[in-house]
């Protein structure tokens, strides 16, 4: 091999060993920078919300979640929906112990995607029982005849935190609404979902005790 062959391989070993020593310097000390540095902090895709009557679920992030009253909702339809149930079928509708909603951006009580109101329920009354005497108070008022009873009872069965409840499906409301009941531990619970971001609550609903 002639002298400039040797010492340009030399000249090229050496530039390898250079480049590998440097690939391998900044592999190490990247390694050890704290992960932080390069990661950017995820913005949560679903909050949690939890309520005093036990229950627990999770919605869409930017959405917001409120607690419901049945002053709140006498105010926001200007009238007392139970002093008019009592007026028309002459006894009380069902104690209401709370409730919860959830508000879209347009931050609408008449088409918001999910609502719960949790009732007293000391007869331990069947879905059914209930909807006979109660029909779907406080929300619906319109047919009160037997057949359009009938026709607006909750049929489909549908599961909920583990437990069967019963829904119908209000088509000449604003969104449509589908109402649910679930019956448990002497409560019964009325939900209203409407569209996707209901559904998706509803899917996440449980029962804590």
């Amino acid at each position: 091999m002639q002298k400039g062959s040797a010492q340009l391989l030399i000249i090229f070993a050496s530039l390898l060993i250079l480049i590998g020593g440097g690939i391998y310097f900044y592999k190490t000390k990247a390694s050890n920078l704290p992960s932080s540095s390069f990661s950017i902090p995820k913005q949560p895709e679903f909050e949690k919300y939890s309520n005093s009557l036990d229950f627990t679920f999770q919605y869409p992030a930017g959405l917001t979640v409120k607690e419901d009253t049945e002053e709140g909702f006498n105010k926001r339809g200007n009238g007392d929906f139970r002093k008019n149930f009592k007026g028309y079928v002459f006894y009380e509708p069902g104690k209401f112990l709370g409730g919860a909603v959830v508000l879209d951006e347009t931050n609408s009580y008449d088409t918001n995607p999910f609502t719960l109101w949790v009732f007293d329920n000391p007869e331990d009354l069947t879905i059914d029982e209930w909807y006979k005497k109660y029909w779907y108070y406080p929300f619906v008022w319109g047919d009160f005849t037997y057949t359009g009873k009938v026709e607006l009872a909750p049929k489909e069965e549908a599961t909920i935190s583990g437990q069967i409840g019963k829904s119908g499906v209000i088509d000449y409301q604003p969104g449509k609404p589908k109402f649910m009941y679930l019956s448990k531990d002497k409560k019964m619970y009325l939900f209203r979902i409407i569209g996707e971001a209901g559904n998706k609550v509803l899917s996440s609903f449980k029962l804590l005790k």
